[in-house]
């Protein structure tokens, strides 16, 4: 079973129940995009409003495109599926549409279960399809002493950075400590499980040299992790011991950097193994939401906070489910209290979100669905569907809530030019600039090819950031030599765009003048 504990039997109805009337505007639904072959994961690139990927635990990623399912990547050759290994997740690059680069995370076939993440690209020739000759592998972790908690998801966070989630190596109890060891070490297996500090952990992954640095640490198995798009918020759904599920959360833009979730010392919040409830300890995180083990509960698959325009009665709320009852509950982060919302999918085994904002969830039975309202834009490929997913589109593009520049600035001392920069949701600014030099009271403008150097960053909504254009040194002694000259003045000409995650941009320009 994916997740961590054991697979609920199989059940070949899945219940669509209504919200409570007073909790909802519109009927909400689970529309069905089609049946896979044990799915574990739902994605879409950034402003691809086409297309749906599915991720099949054997090893192949499907897509979903005007009806059609197909199959984008064959990965089966390498991957050791079965239980709770297998092909786990994947997540495109945000520059996709350019770059062509995903991300896969499986266990392999050899060596024996070792956790991999590895860098995909697309067919150059072929949209539909990735390149079956090119990967390069990022990550490798030992995992063959046990075949359960081996985390799965990949994710970017609003940083622009790549993260990946990791079990704490199996069996049960941590007999290693991987959780609460964070610095490498010897030996490589310990109590009949792998020893290494990189399992139990959220990571941090270099996409240029493969390097993967501890972010946080003390998780027993995140299956599941997701940033809120707007927000930036990270939520992680990290899978129980014996009695308790939990929800942890961390607010933008620190997003948790250095937590200790506290497995194995707590389960949820309480003692590991004594089971005593606790309410706080420093140098710990403590969950945010907590259930037992209950009515047949068992193992919690976390989700997305739903951001789709066409839910407006769930918006804010993140979904998550239970794979041995199929509950799917909601709450609103990180104080309000969980709710059943009245679906059932059986075996539930991920949520995922697709280029605007529209929430999945997967049954390991086989089905996908598609939270909906009737009435709104059509699944993909589903009868009516035109391929732009009608209104759930988002196709508003940032404002800017704060771009100022200083009117004058020192940056022949400085070296640099900055700008102070916010948006009004989660987005990429990335900033350049031009340098002109021009004759006081004259009409015509010299303007050499001088140029600062650009400036980019990923910013959460109305988060505020300062950035700095440098001038290399050809250019601060070109302005030098014009300012020495009678009349001269100079001026930069700065240029900023701010990008959202539908792949909508906004441009802006500012202008500063340098002074000595």
């Amino acid at each position: 079973m994916i997740g961590g504990v054991r697979r609920a039997p199989l059940l070949a109805v899945v219940v669509l129940a209504l919200l409570p009337a007073a909790a909802r505007a519109a009927t909400v639904t689970l529309a069905k995009v089609g049946d896979f072959a044990s799915p574990v994961y739902v994605t879409a690139p950034r402003g691809d409003f086409n297309r749906v990927f599915v991720v099949e635990q054997g090893g192949a990623i499907k897509l979903v495109k005007n009806g059609v399912i197909s199959t984008f990547a064959d990965l089966t050759g390498r991957v050791q599926s079965g239980g709770e290994r297998g092909l786990l997740s994947m997540v495109f690059a945000p520059d996709y549409a350019t770059s062509g680069l995903f991300y896969v995370y499986y266990t392999a076939k050899s060596p024996d279960g070792q956790v991999t993440i590895e860098e995909h690209r697309v067919d150059p020739g072929n949209p539909d399809r990735a390149d079956p000759g090119y990967t390069r592998v990022l990550v490798t972790i030992p995992h063959d002493q046990q075949s359960n908690h081996n985390g799965g998801q990949l994710q970017f966070g609003p940083d622009g950075q790549l993260y990946a989630g990791t079990g704490d190596g199996g069996s049960g109890g941590d007999p290693s400590n991987n959780a609460q060891t964070t610095t490498a070490g010897a030996p490589s297996v310990m109590n009949g499980v792998n020893h290494d500090y990189r399992l139990g952990k959220l990571l941090r992954v270099d996409r240029v040299n493969g390097g993967a640095t501890v972010f946080a640490y003390g998780l027993r198995n995140p299956w599941r992790f997701s940033f809120d798009r707007v927000t930036g918020d990270l939520i992680i759904a990290d899978v129980g011991q014996d009695s308790y599920e939990e929800i942890d959360f961390a607010p933008a833009p620190g997003i948790g950097a250095g937590a200790n979730y506290g497995w194995k010392i707590y389960e949820g919040l309480h003692t590991y193994p004594d089971g005593n409830p606790v309410s706080s300890a420093p140098g710990f995180v403590f969950p945010v939401v907590e259930y037992r083990h209950a009515g047949g509960a068992c193992s919690i698959t976390g989700g997305y906070v739903v951001r789709d325009p066409a839910l407006p009665e769930l918006a804010g709320t993140y979904l998550y489910g239970d794979n041995c009852t199929g509950v799917i509950s909601g709450v609103n982060l990180p104080n309000g209290a969980p709710r059943a919302l009245g679906f059932n999918v059986p075996s539930v085994s991920s949520f995922g979100e697709d280029a605007c904002g529209r929430v999945y969830a997967a049954s390991l039975n086989g089905p996908v669905y598609r939270f909906a309202t009737s009435g709104a834009c059509a699944a993909p490929g589903a009868p009516g569907a035109s391929g732009a997913l009608s209104g759930a589109a988002d196709r508003r593009a940032p404002a800017f809530t704060l771009l100022r520049a200083a009117a004058r600035q020192h940056a022949l001392r400085k070296g640099y030019v900055t700008i102070r920069v916010r948006c009004d949701e989660l987005c990429t600014i990335r900033a350049g600039g031009r340098v002109l030099i021009t004759r006081r009271r004259a009409r015509a403008a010299a303007a050499p090819a001088l140029r600062t150097r650009a400036a980019r960053t990923t910013l959460v909504a109305n988060a505020r950031t300062t950035l700095r254009l440098k001038l290399s040194k050809t250019t601060r002694r070109a302005i030098k030599r014009a300012l020495n000259r009678p009349r001269r003045r100079a001026t930069v000409r700065i240029t900023v765009r701010a990008s959202d995650r539908a792949g909508n941009a906004r441009t802006a320009v500012r202008r500063v003048r340098i002074i000595r």
